[in-house]
């Protein structure tokens, strides 16, 4: 699940911006859905997600970003109904990498235990009064079963797919399912191991886009490479629309960013 990123981003949808080459093979041998809709910001969408519900049943209506305000808010997993729980349950091996925020590691370090995870590699989100903890991209504060730190001199991304899919070499005898939930593309926009030359905002964007589809293309080579292609299935989707701040192009017009709004930029998501 890809971070704030709308169709108007994807040259499968009519973008025209940038070049995704291997988010492109993976549509062309995926079924590609024209209307699939997601909530309009972060975490309404991903507990829509991990429960199967509504945010009327879940009570996650509004993005209740825990770490950073807490507002007393926070995923139970005894409470709610969580996709890794009931394959765990049927014996699914089960990770998750990237980003969750709903809930506070620090107040709850055995949250992704709870919520169904074997194996667990992930950004803090912002914890209030931990200026480190800011770091999603380079030098990120990432949180594991050692506790949290800063991994200097790193990229967060290469950290979470290299996660992964050492979880899938060391599992591929056994059924299971990997969560990945990318901090990619959310602001802040910054640059990437591919492209250190990028420095305006636009320039930052589209290189986060396309190691999106870099890292993707990474996963992707894998699963062929472990045979593990022909018995996997992969879903490849986004949490909400753009950040309004982000002009893209599709099919010939300029389309706004959308992220939290209602309006079909924000919500109409690709999948």
């Amino acid at each position: 699940m890809v971070d704030d990123l709308g169709k108007e981003w994807f040259p499968s949808y009519g973008a025209t911006e940038v070049n995704t080459p291997n988010i492109d093979t993976l549509v062309n041998i995926s079924i590609k859905f024209n209307n699939v809709y997601s909530m309009p910001q972060c975490t309404p969408s991903r507990v829509a997600l991990i429960t199967g519900q509504y945010p009327y049943s879940n009570g996650w209506v509004n993005h209740y970003d825990v770490p950073r305000w807490g507002q007393g808010a926070n995923f139970d997993a005894d409470k709610n109904p969580s996709f890794a729980k009931a394959l765990q349950q049927v014996g699914y091996k089960t990770c998750i990498a990237g980003k969750w925020q709903i809930n506070d590691f620090r107040i709850e370090p055995n949250a992704m235990q709870k919520a169904g995870f074997d194996e667990f590699c992930m950004w803090t989100g912002y914890e209030s009064g931990i200026a480190q903890s800011d770091k999603r991209y380079w030098d990120p504060y990432i949180f594991t079963k050692e506790g949290s730190k800063t991994y200097k001199g790193k990229f967060g991304p290469d950290l979470f797919s290299d996660f992964i899919i050492n979880f899938m070499k060391e599992n591929k005898e056994n059924p299971f399912c990997v969560y990945y939930p990318m901090v990619l593309t959310h602001s802040p926009f910054v640059h990437t191991p591919r492209e250190p030359e990028a420095k305006t905002k636009y320039e930052k964007h589209l290189a986060l886009v396309r190691y999106t589809d870099f890292i993707i293309g990474k996963i992707l080579d894998n699963l062929e490479k472990s045979g593990l292609s022909d018995n996997t299935y992969l879903v490849l989707t986004t949490d909400n629309g753009t950040s309004p701040s982000i002009i893209g192009k599709r099919n010939g017009k300029y389309v706004r960013g959308g992220k939290a709004y209602l309006t079909e930029n924000g919500i109409n998501a690709p999948f």
